[in-house]
């Protein structure tokens, strides 16, 4: 067992849903969390991505803001058959949280441990500049942890 914590903040919450819009117009007038920028990930911000190691060309609609110090992200699969497309299938088109991203002191170390174990990222890439893997964890910990090789933009530091 480690003697330091891998993770030391939570950084985001990935929820899948059908439709960005609507979810984040629900997540507005039912509970006012607003304030959400919606855009399509795919090629033009992404490099290397790889699913269980295999190049992937994917592309995603999704919805971000911040919730305190935590992002929320809305993600609405492009593709029925990508990672999130069969996410959304598993659970009859109602989505649910699919990830949750952790901030790590020492990012390599944690990707070489995983690799070590024999456990492959799922997705990995580089995203809008953050390097980015998906480790996992959902038969062990119920769900999928993400780890990034630095904050994001707009990220709140840690105080």
């Amino acid at each position: 067992m480690p003697s330091d914590p891998a993770f030391t903040q939570t950084m985001q919450i990935g929820i899948v849903v059908p439709d960005v819009e609507i979810a984040a117009r629900r997540y507005a007038e039912r509970f006012g969390i607003t304030g959400w920028q919606v855009m399509e990930v795919g090629s033009e911000n992404t490099e290397n991505v790889r699913l269980y190691g295999q190049p992937r060309d994917w592309r995603s609609k999704i919805a971000v803001t911040m919730v305190g110090s935590v992002m929320w992200e809305l993600i609405q699969p492009m593709a029925p058959d990508d990672l999130f497309g069969r996410f959304l299938a598993q659970r009859d088109g109602a989505g649910g949280v699919h990830h949750i991203a952790v901030r790590t002191p020492d990012f390599k170390q944690v990707i070489a441990d995983e690799a070590a174990a024999g456990h492959q990222s799922i997705l990995s890439g580089t995203f809008s500049g953050v390097e980015v893997h998906y480790l996992d964890t959902e038969r062990d910990l119920g769900v999928i942890l993400e780890v990034f090789s630095h904050l994001p933009d707009g990220v709140p530091q840690p105080g």
